[in-house]
């Protein structure tokens, strides 16, 4: 069910094409504040697209980015309600790791108060003198996420976040999200293993091929497919494909 928050972000009807091909096709989302939204799908459904075109790194060839009700347009104004972390960013290899947690807690609206429980709980502390290029890839991720989180926006806009961490790790990292999200920060995730998706959501975003097959709650989504009421994610993406594949079409998105 789309939420109807008056300072929701809202992704209405996007349309977006890249090398000739279509990768969005009609996307419409809603994230309210507080609100965790995860974007699952085959590789090329279009994940990344969904978010490089909500902060206009993707041109739109048609539709709408709206925050509290307004169009909001160019990747500058933007940037004043999102934070995008793309799934390959990297710190600057040479800079040491406290020059980067500094930049990003003094960075413009960042949220100073929260960096010295992010740096502890992100396991950041001892790290601080070492170069960014020294640093395994979930520290690098890690880092990522620091700046992410402090910088206090209203939306995070997250590309595969959770895919570098190790099973204690992604606990920690899910509930920092889910704290953000306490906090009133709606947070737009894509996702790539099921469980971890199926673990965040408020509400999951599916989408195959530039389209929507559904996007609601598991509950919802679990009664559109037909499938047993303790059925995991994998199995109703799975039945909802299937269910397209039939009929040929996208299957409706539940008001």
């Amino acid at each position: 069910m789309e939420s109807g928050h008056p300072t929701s972000l809202e992704l209405i009807g996007l349309c977006a094409v890249r090398a000739r091909r279509r990768v969005l096709d009609d996307v419409t989302v809603t994230v309210a504040p507080g609100e965790i939204v995860t974007v699952i799908g085959p590789n090329g459904a279009g994940k990344t697209s969904l978010l490089e075109a909500a902060i206009g790194a993707l041109p739109l060839s048609a539709g709408e980015v709206r925050v509290a009700g307004r169009n909001v347009s160019g990747i500058g104004e933007r940037s004043r309600w999102f934070f995008f972390l793309a799934g390959e960013a990297e710190p600057p290899a040479e800079v040491p790791v406290a020059t980067i947690l500094q930049h990003a807690a003094a960075a413009p609206r960042a949220d100073r108060r929260l960096g010295p429980n992010l740096i502890e709980r992100l396991g950041l502390g001892g790290l601080r003198g070492v170069p960014a290029g020294a640093l395994s890839r979930g520290e690098r991720r890690r880092v990522m996420l620091f700046a992410a989180l402090v910088s206090a926006r209203r939306f995070l806009l997250l590309d595969e976040p959770t895919g570098v961490f190790d099973p204690l790790q992604l606990l920690d990292v899910m509930a920092l999200f889910r704290e953000a999200a306490a906090r009133g920060t709606g947070l737009l995730l894509t996702v790539h293993q099921m469980s971890d998706a199926e673990a965040l959501a408020s509400r999951i975003l599916l989408l195959d091929q530039g389209r929507t097959p559904a996007c609601d709650t598991l509950e919802r989504l679990r009664g559109l497919a037909g499938v047993a009421a303790g059925a995991s994610l994998q199995q109703v993406f799975l039945a909802l494909l299937q269910s397209r594949s039939v009929r040929g079409e996208a299957a409706p998105v539940p008001s």
